[in-house]
C-alpha cells in the first residue's frame, strides 16, 4: 500500500512539473495591419499591410499574464485621393498585460490584453518605392513613435502544450511621426494576427528566474 502511495505521488508530481512548463512559451505570429494616419491630413485613407514576427507569452493559474513581441509591421496610409502610398514600416515591439478568461489548463482561453508599444521606423516610400524617409541629416518622419495596443484574442490548444494564437487588436500612436513643426500626424491601425505557440519552460515568480525546457 505504502509503495502504490508513493507511486501515485511520484506520478502526480511529475505531470504537476510537466503541467507548470506551460506558463511561457514561444512562437511565430503572422497577420494583416490595416493602417491609416490621423491629424492633420486630408484625402488619405486605410492601406493593408503585413505584420509578421515572434513573441513569448507567459501565463499563471490567477489568469494574469504577459506578452512580449517583435513585429515587422507595415502602416502609413493611402494618400492623394488613393492614388499613392504613405508606406511607414517598422519594427515593433509590444508589451501587453494580458488577462486570460476561462479556467487555467481548459482547451480555450478567450483573453482581453493592453499595453504600450515602442515604433522603430526602418523606411518610408511611396507607391512606386521612392524613399520618403528624406537623407540621414534631413528626415522627415521621427525615427521613434510610442502607442497604445489594446484588443481581445483566443487561444485553442491543439495538442498537448502547442497552442493556436489568435487576436484582433487596435493600435494607436501617440507622438507626431513627421519632422514637421507646422503639421502633427500620427499612426493607427487595426490588426488580425495569427500565431502558434510552443512551450518554453517555466517561469518561477517567487525566484524571478525561468528555467528553459
Amino acid at each position: 500500500m505504502k509503495k502504490i502511495l508513493l507511486c501515485s505521488a511520484l506520478v502526480l508530481g511529475i505531470s504537476g512539473i510537466s503541467f507548470a512548463q506551460e506558463n511561457v512559451s514561444i512562437g511565430p505570429i503572422v497577420g494583416v495591419s490595416v493602417a491609416n494616419l490621423r491629424g492633420d491630413i486630408a484625402n488619405n485613407d486605410w492601406k493593408a499591410g503585413l505584420t509578421i514576427g515572434g513573441f513569448y507569452n507567459y501565463s499563471s493559474r490567477t489568469g494574469l499574464g504577459f506578452s512580449g513581441q517583435v513585429l515587422y509591421t507595415q502602416l502609413g496610409a493611402q494618400v492623394l485621393d488613393k492614388t499613392n502610398d504613405i508606406r511607414l514600416n517598422y519594427l515593433q515591439v509590444p508589451l501587453l498585460l494580458t488577462y486570460f478568461l476561462g479556467e487555467y489548463g481548459n482547451p480555450i482561453r478567450p483573453k482581453l490584453f493592453i499595453g504600450p508599444h515602442v515604433n522603430f521606423l526602418l523606411n518610408a516610400k511611396d507607391r512606386n518605392g521612392n524613399d520618403l524617409y528624406g537623407e540621414s541629416n534631413n528626415r522627415n518622419y521621427n525615427p521613434v513613435d510610442v502607442g497604445l495596443t489594446a484588443g481581445v484574442g483566443l487561444n485553442y490548444r491543439i495538442k498537448n502544450k502547442v497552442w493556436l494564437n489568435t487576436d484582433i487588436r487596435y493600435g494607436l500612436g501617440l507622438v507626431d511621426i513627421t519632422k514637421s513643426n507646422s503639421t502633427s500626424i500620427m499612426n493607427h491601425n487595426i490588426g488580425v494576427n495569427l500565431g502558434i505557440s510552443f512551450p518554453f519552460g517555466t517561469y518561477n515568480k517567487n525566484t524571478g528566474t525561468l528555467r528553459a525546457r
